[in-house]
C-alpha cells in the first residue's frame, strides 16, 4: 500500500480510477504503472483464509456425494459426447439426486 499510495504515478490513489492503466491510445495498458502494481493475490498479501476455504469446500462436497447417488433420471443416459466449442465444458444434465 505505501509503494501505490505515496508514488508519484499514482495520483489519487485512494480514488478508484481505473482508466489510470490505460495509455493514452485509449487501447494499450500503461506498463509503468502495471509493473508498480502490488494485487492483493499473491504473495503475503494473498487472502489467508484461501487454504482453509478449499479444504472446507472439499470436505464439504465429500460428504455431500457420500450421502447421495447422483444419476441419470430414469430412461435417459447422459451425454457425454463433446460440443463444437473451444473449451471442453461439461453439457447441462438432467440428474437425479437421491438419498442413500
Amino acid at each position: 500500500h505505501y509503494l501505490m499510495a505515496n508514488d508519484p504515478l499514482f495520483g489519487n490513489p485512494e480514488q478508484f480510477r481505473p482508466e489510470r492503466y490505460i495509455a493514452e491510445d485509449g487501447k494499450t495498458l500503461r506498463k509503468d504503472l502495471v509493473e508498480r502494481t502490488i494485487p492483493f493475490s499473491i504473495g503475503k498479501r494473498e487472502c489467508p483464509g484461501k487454504g482453509i476455504v478449499s479444504v472446507e469446500l472439499f470436505l464439504g462436497l465429500t460428504a455431500t456425494f457420500q450421502h447421495f447417488k447422483i444419476s441419470p433420471r430414469e430412461g435417459q443416459d447422459i451425454d457425454l459426447v463433446p460440443g463444437p466449442v473451444v473449451m471442453l465444458l461439461p453439457k447441462p444434465q438432467r440428474l437425479r439426486i437421491a438419498p442413500i
